[in-house]
């Protein structure tokens, strides 16, 4: 049974459990060479909002029972924890929502020199990036979709698996705008 495992690709998640899935060696070959055809400047900017909301939840977590611990002990005044709880409820879920149109953006673009798989970097809404390879008949054309009154502002780029992001072109710098039309649209 793991006889030929050449045809396999394994990836693991966890210690000692492998996921592993057929491949096609002659077809789906990953390219090496990708060339960055978009970048969004502000993505770093982006990335630590989204982050915030992940530091103030820890800082939350410690310093609510804190308050409770002294103010039991008197060394608080009264209704100090009852403070710090309604502040860190408050802020974390203004964070989670404020943060809500943030998330997906693609910050860097990159397309393989054979123009058959593109490399979608991007923010998720925790502010970590994620890289994707897909092939480029999994990415819907840009043209092929309807126009949204938000058009203008950024794109909204969609995969066949149903992802969705965003992608400000109006803001961001197309590197090889004749390669990223050959691709995309």
């Amino acid at each position: 049974m793991l006889r030929n495992l050449s045809k396999y690709t394994c990836k693991s998640n966890i210690k000692n459990v492998f996921f592993c899935t057929l491949v096609n060696n002659e077809n789906n070959r990953m390219p090496n060479k990708y060339e960055t055809v978009f970048t969004f400047p502000f993505i770093k900017y982006i990335a630590i909002f989204n982050r915030l909301k992940l530091y103030h939840c820890v800082a939350a977590g410690v310093v609510m029972p804190s308050c409770g611990v002294l103010e039991m002990l008197q060394v608080f005044s009264e209704n100090t924890f009852f403070t710090a709880a309604y502040l860190g409820i408050t802020v974390g879920s203004l964070l989670s929502i404020a943060s809500l149109p943030f998330k997906n953006i693609i910050g860097f673009l990159y397309i393989s020199d054979d123009n058959r798989h593109i490399k979608i970097s991007y923010v998720d809404y925790w502010g970590k990036r994620q890289d994707k390879i897909i092939s480029a008949n999994d990415w819907i054309p840009l043209m092929d979709m309807a126009p949204r009154k938000l058009d203008p502002l950024y794109l909204s780029p969609h995969l066949s698996d149903g992802t969705k992001y965003k992608l400000f072109v109006k803001f961001g710098k197309v590197l090889n705008s004749k390669k990223m039309g050959e691709v995309l649209e």
